[in-house]
């Protein structure tokens, strides 16, 4: 056991660096933990071990970071971050390209260096929330299902995809849904209950 601890040592500091707002010793614990678990339940030698192992240290880390997620509950960043996006949808129709961060800064008369800082830190957040969304740590599931299901949102047109995910994988509501691509709650609900219909219909 100590051997895979102190050879899969990188795999953990590695994994850590993904997190955010958590104390790299807690981070490491958790690492350390979900590599034992991994070793404890390690049984096809057809898989590599390492391969075998992330899924449990980033699991253990990604559990962990829920609980230290303080940028949850700033409800400041979560404002700023919509107006992001709904400023961005304004000034690209307005400016006939896609807007940069420092068009959306000078529009809504924000430092630059805080949109910044709050747009990395909320899509870094859901890029978490998506790499976890997309890992069975010690559980059993249907891959096959998941891909499918996977696939068939990314066959909708970009805005109903958006729309289920941000429904589906963030748990966000109608309202706020509408908040961040700048729709109405209503077109939201009518492009939820279409989406839906046609991921059922890509799926049966």
């Amino acid at each position: 056991m100590e051997e895979y601890l102190q050879k899969y040592d990188w795999l953990i500091r590695s994994t850590a660096k993904k997190f955010y707002n958590v104390e790299w010793e807690d981070l490491y614990q958790a690492g350390y933990l979900g590599l034992i678990k991994a070793f404890n339940n390690y049984r096809d030698p057809n898989v590599e071990f390492g391969s075998y192992a992330k899924n449990y240290v980033f699991g253990e880390m990604y559990e962990l970071s829920l609980k230290c997620r303080n940028i949850k509950l700033n409800k400041n960043y979560l404002k700023i971050y919509k107006m992001v996006n709904q400023t961005k949808s304004h000034l690209t129709q307005k400016l006939g390209r896609e807007a940069a961060l420092s068009d959306i800064s000078a529009y809504l008369d924000i430092d630059l260096s805080e949109i910044t800082y709050v747009v990395t830190i909320m899509e870094d957040m859901f890029s978490l929330d998506d790499e976890y969304a997309n890992i069975q740590v010690g559980a059993e599931s249907n891959l096959d299902e998941q891909i499918l299901i996977r696939d068939s949102i990314d066959s909708l047109d970009p805005l109903s995809s958006a729309v289920i995910n941000y429904r589906l994988n963030y748990d966000l509501t109608q309202k706020e849904v509408a908040d961040i691509l700048g729709i109405s709650q209503v077109k939201v609900s009518r492009i939820e209950s279409k989406g839906k219909n046609k991921i059922l219909e890509y799926i049966s």
